[in-house]
């Protein structure tokens, strides 16, 4: 009986000793990088993948060596496969023509998941937006600021925060920078707006005299510099809101997941 488990480990150390790198597919080299994987969609569920390469262990046996990119640390991983599985895999990329630069720059159209955080820290802050997270969630609110990849939204209720690595879309305002010409109009508008409502109530007002029974123009007047303050202390509001309305809503989707399914559905 020892010499029987001996054996059997024995064999299986041979097995798994044996290091014969095989090619997938003649589409593809002997180490499948980001962008062939992306294209073939080989492993399209393997979170963080860089490349992968494939070792025949045995005539029916295959083991995946993967090398990954999780939270910025390189990470070894592997899986095996028999070979209905591998022939799978390979029916599959062989099914496809060969991945060229313009087949690259085709997929790539569109992948802002790519450089999310980028996008994210870009953003004017703050501004209204709707997050769209964990496969389904939504959020609504005022983006406040971004750190440790941490969006932190702050809601009628309260402050509450995504993890950048679950956002799946965005939907915000890209600029109002090229709305600047309306500032000067829209303050304009603000303080004529701040001395009407003034006049109105100073005719509401009754007359205050003097000492000497002459109406009190100074009470007037004073109203209606304070009613024109309290216009320009709300224009800069005003404008932004103006513009706000103005710049169309920018949506984009920041996860792999997220990019395929709506290209599935297409």
């Amino acid at each position: 009986m020892i010499y029987k488990t001996l054996y059997f480990f024995l064999f299986i150390s041979f097995i798994y000793s044996k290091t014969d790198v095989v090619v997938l597919s003649q589409n593809v080299g002997t180490i499948i990088d980001v962008h062939e994987n992306r294209f073939y969609r080989i492993f399209p569920n393997e979170k963080g993948f860089k490349n992968a390469q494939f070792i025949q262990l045995s005539k029916t046996v295959y083991k995946v060596s993967f090398t990954k990119i999780i939270d910025k640390k390189t990470v070894i991983d592997s899986l095996i496969l028999n070979k209905i599985e591998f022939e799978k895999l390979q029916n599959k990329v062989n099914s496809k023509p060969i991945f060229t630069k313009k087949d690259r720059t085709a997929m790539y159209k569109g992948m802002d998941f790519l450089r999310a955080e980028e996008i994210i820290l870009d953003i004017k802050k703050p501004q209204y937006v709707v997050l769209n997270y964990s496969r389904g969630k939504t959020l609504k609110g005022t983006l406040k600021r971004v750190f440790e990849n941490k969006l932190y939204v702050q809601t009628p209720t309260s402050i509450e925060f995504v993890n950048l690595e679950n956002l799946d879309k965005i939907q915000y305002r890209i600029t109002t920078d090229k709305y600047n010409f309306l500032r000067s109009y829209i303050y304009t508008f603000t303080g004529l707006s701040g001395l009407a409502v003034a006049n109105v109530y100073n005719n509401q007002r009754p007359t205050v005299l003097n000492d000497y029974g002459i109406p009190r123009k100074d009470l007037v007047r004073y109203r209606q510099l304070f009613g024109i303050v309290i216009g320009l202390i709300f224009s800069s509001e005003v404008f932004d809101a103006v513009a706000t309305l103005l710049t169309p809503t920018e949506s984009v989707i920041l996860s792999e997941a997220e990019f395929d399914r709506k290209n599935i559905n297409k």
